[in-house]
């Protein structure tokens, strides 16, 4: 089983977008009809198949952990230790696979394939069991062939299919018409983890060495462990980037209400200093003092850094983290804001020293947002909801050998990318749009503090519920909207032999080109994440891409097959601006600056990592047969980035000749290492090993 490298290359969040699959058929059956074919012909009524046979395949797998310790998804609390021990099962997967084939009368050929799967391991539903468009389909395929002529120079298959473009071994450059299932990261060969779609394409050969191909597919969006709102906790294979979105402790989506329960327990305490009922943080001059002046003892809440309430910690940071964490009702009636160190918000001191010169929890990265600004967060709630277009994707793919024996393409493919985005926007209790705006105040030193607050469309003060009840216009929803984009995709491939006279070892040069027009990829504020402005400090961005693979393979001494490639991936819209985005001009203090964030890595842990302007992958795979007739089979790739992650899976096929031709069996090894903030890296936890059975029975005739 040869291994595959997937990368996603956007930051996405949440599962599959439910369609009636009805509706899709009839959209084929429709497209069929203006190509022509004739599905709903005489011929297809007429009751006789030929040549019609069945096949199959029953598989089981089982893939278990190989190293001690949590992976990202098993984070449920900031301090979660909770460690996996080797052997523990990540999945064990038992599928029945059945392949149908015949003849319709003389010039059309049917193909379908069943997938009844199922996994005990599954986090949740969506992994257990089945899941349509996904790697969990039943229905996995079903298409019509039909030759239009004698000469076979014009055919169609219509119907759900894959379709496969390029030459590049190993990573989805060109290959990119159907969308893949990442529940395994990058582990399983391509022909299992692509997702079939319904489509309908047509080719024309001219000649023998020439063909034009021509598609209208369905648009449907990957399937990427994390992205949906549950956050697909104890998933193996979630990366940092996802985590950020809808992790339960890492991400925004979770971190958002506990925010917003302890804005509202530092509102309850208001009455405490007044003297009177306020109900809101700017009563207490919440304008003039931010995050940092609290932690400082430089606000009426700690002055000079002494607790104002007993009980609430010892400092003025353990005092906010008291107050963050706790559920506790005993002071002054206030019920606190109940984090019990769910979510990443605050540490005590004696754990980690504030420091939002170099950020780790939320209010680091908010050191700089007033109180008046936690106004807008008071009681605030989060949502994620899933707003995918559903319009077709058309794509066009020349195709010809030269007489010098140059196998070249030219590809065109106009789609809505597979790896949805998200932006986020406040909105009010009517479903509305509210727009951030922006205030400045002068403190006691001189210094100028931002005060972030909430507009209605019409440019009247959103006024959110204070804590004396009074409902004013309800409270804020922060909504993750997950969409897609469309993108132009423009590139070509080319593969050669080398003739090398008298060195009888055959050479191959191959490569991909793409050029990708307007890829939404995260790009990262820092100065209006320090105000709390989150809607500007998060967003997704337009950038052009230039992505290419080189590669060279060589068969040496005994079939041992050896193929290295380089893989480079160009940002032509690459950000990194030291600007300071909130006050202008450069930035002065750490926590600032503008740029392109990392897709699969940026963090809360990691300081919202950036992105690199230029991604290289170098990879190399050896493949040679063994045993008396060459049946059996081992392989190893060998993957390395630019920052320094690896991945090496090892694994060995091997046919049960003594017992039954018809009976494989499988094991290999994943291995994931380097630094942990990178691709890769990340992923050390989720090394496993995998053990399977695969029994091929067929095929029959009928």
């Amino acid at each position: 089983m040869r291994s595959d490298f997937g990368y996603v290359s956007d930051l996405t969040i949440q599962g599959i977008h439910k369609r009636e699959e009805t509706a899709v058929i009839k959209r084929s059956l429709e497209i069929a009809a203006l190509l022509g074919a004739p599905l709903l012909s005489g011929e297809l009524a007429a009751d006789f198949i030929s040549n019609f046979e069945i096949s199959g395949a029953f598989n089981t797998q089982y893939m278990g952990s190989m190293t001690t310790g949590p992976t990202i998804g098993d984070q449920t609390t900031v301090f979660d230790f909770n460690k996996r021990s080797v052997g523990e099962p990540f999945s064990w997967i038992n599928q029945l696979r059945i392949f149908a084939n015949g003849d319709i009368g003389e010039k059309n050929s049917f193909h379908f394939e069943g997938n009844l799967i199922g996994d005990p391991f599954g986090v949740n539903n969506e992994y257990t069991w089945y899941n349509r468009f996904t790697e969990f389909d039943w229905f996995r395929e079903l298409y019509l062939d039909t030759n239009y002529d004698d000469a076979g120079k014009f055919t169609s298959r219509i119907g759900k299919q894959q379709v496969v473009w390029g030459t590049a071994d190993g990573i989805k450059l060109l290959d990119i018409i159907n969308p893949t299932d990442f529940r395994f990261l990058n582990q399983e060969p391509f022909e299992e983890s692509r997702i079939a779609i319904w489509m309908a394409v047509g080719e024309y050969n001219p000649t023998d060495n020439t063909n034009l191909q021509a598609i209208v597919a369905q648009s449907q969006e990957s399937f990427i462990p994390g992205l949906r709102a549950s956050g697909d906790t104890g998933q193996p294979f979630i990366m940092k980037g996802v985590d950020t979105i809808t992790g339960i402790s890492n991400g925004f989506l979770n971190i958002t209400p506990n925010l917003g329960s302890t804005a509202r327990a530092f509102q309850e305490f208001v009455p405490a200093f007044t003297g009177g009922a306020a109900g809101t943080l700017s009563a207490v001059g919440g304008n003039t003092f931010t995050v940092q002046d609290f932690v400082n003892g430089n606000s009426p809440f700690c002055p000079g850094g002494t607790p104002a309430i007993p009980g609430l910690g010892n400092n003025c940071q353990n005092m906010l983290n008291t107050i963050a964490q706790s559920p506790d009702q005993s002071v002054f009636g206030t019920q606190l804001g109940g984090n019990e160190n769910i979510t990443n918000l605050v540490t005590d001191s004696s754990i980690r020293p504030f420091n939002g010169g170099d950020p780790a929890f939320t209010f680091e990265y908010m050191n700089e947002a007033s109180f008046s600004t936690f106004d807008t967060f008071a009681r605030a709630n989060s949502v994620y909801v899933t707003d995918m277009d559903t319009e077709p994707n058309v794509g066009f793919r020349w195709k010809q050998t030269t007489g010098g024996g140059i196998n070249y393409s030219l590809n065109y493919f106009w789609a809505l990318n597979s790896n949805p985005s998200v932006e986020i926007s406040w909105q009010d209790k009517q479903g509305q749009t509210l727009n951030s705006v922006q205030s400045q105040a002068t403190n006691q030193a001189g210094q100028t503090v931002t005060t972030v607050s909430l507009q209605q469309q019409d440019g009247t003060p959103f006024v959110p519920t204070d804590s004396l009840g009074n409902v004013n216009d309800g409270t804020a929803t922060l909504v993750f909207r997950q969409f897609t984009d469309r993108v132009h995709n423009i590139g070509g491939s080319f593969d050669s032999a080398l003739d090398l006279g008298k060195i009888d070892t055959p050479i191959v040069l191959r490569g991909e080109l793409l050029y990708q027009k307007d890829v939404l990829v995260p790009v990262i504020d820092r100065s209006q994440l320090a105000v709390g402005d989150v809607t500007k400090a998060l967003r997704p961005e337009d950038a052009d891409f230039l992505k290419y693979v080189l590669g060279v393979d060589v068969t040496v001494m005994t079939n041992l097959l050896v193929s290295g490639q380089l893989i480079q991936f160009w940002n032509l819209d690459y950000i990194d601006e030291q600007t300071d985005t909130v006050n202008g001009g450069a930035c002065t203090v750490a926590n600032c600056g503008r740029y392109t964030g990392d897709p699969t890595t940026l963090s809360l842990t990691n300081g919202m990592k950036r992105g690199d302007r230029v991604e290289t992958f170098g990879s190399l795979f050896l493949s040679k047969p063994f045993g008396a007739e060459q049946q059996h089979r081992w392989n190893n790739i060998f993957i390395v980035e630019n920052d320094w992650g690896f991945w090496n899976r090892f694994d060995v096929e091997y046919t049960f000749t003594g017992i039954s031709e018809n009976l494989l069996g499988t094991v290999a090894a994943n291995f994931y290492f380097g630094d942990d903030n990178t691709t890769f890296g990340q992923m050390e936890k989720s090394s496993n090993f995998i053990v399977g059975l695969e029994y091929l029975f067929g095929p029959r005739s009928f």
